[in-house]
């Protein structure tokens, strides 16, 4: 009898410690990292649409990997505002659009892709191309960047 007095006692004494001790703090879910990962990608897209390219670099982690269509690969910020301002600037229109965005659970990690679309002034008129891109999103001391981007062009219709 006095076992089991002493067995119902310390699991009182186990559940009562339980009881009392604060719970652990959850940290942000999958659903937040989307969010704002989301606000980012908005903010360096507003970017370029003002054709602003020294706020839109500050989206990109400095040794941000690019490959676009029909181009060799490229890495930094550097080369990235050289491209935006000799390529991007001679564009008649640029515009994308997010199709999703994906965070991992451990928040340090997300993808976004969607489709894209230029309009290139040439000396027969303008040339409109269509493209899809991917993003891969890396947080970095608590703020999500851009480490690589790639896009290509998708195939013309046929006549």
């Amino acid at each position: 009898m006095r076992i089991a007095s002493l067995a119902f006692g310390l699991i009182l004494c186990v559940l009562f410690v339980q009881a009392c001790t604060p719970a652990a703090e959850i940290g942000p879910s999958v659903d937040e990292f989307e969010a704002e990962v989301r606000v980012r990608s908005e903010a360096v897209a507003a970017a370029e649409k003002a054709r602003d390219y020294e706020t839109a670099i500050t989206f990109f982690a400095p040794d941000v990997v690019v490959q676009m269509a029909d181009a060799p690969q490229f890495q930094g910020k550097d080369r990235l505002l050289e491209i935006y301002e000799t390529v991007l600037s001679t564009t008649a229109e640029f515009e994308g659009s997010t199709t999703d965005i994906v965070a991992a659970a451990s928040g340090d990690l997300a993808y976004e892709y969607g489709i894209n679309r230029f309009v290139f002034e040439t000396p027969d008129g303008p040339v409109e191309v269509l493209g899809k891109y991917l993003g891969v999103w890396k947080r970095i001391e608590g703020e999500w960047f851009i480490a690589a981007i790639a896009a290509s062009n998708d195939a013309p219709q046929p006549d």
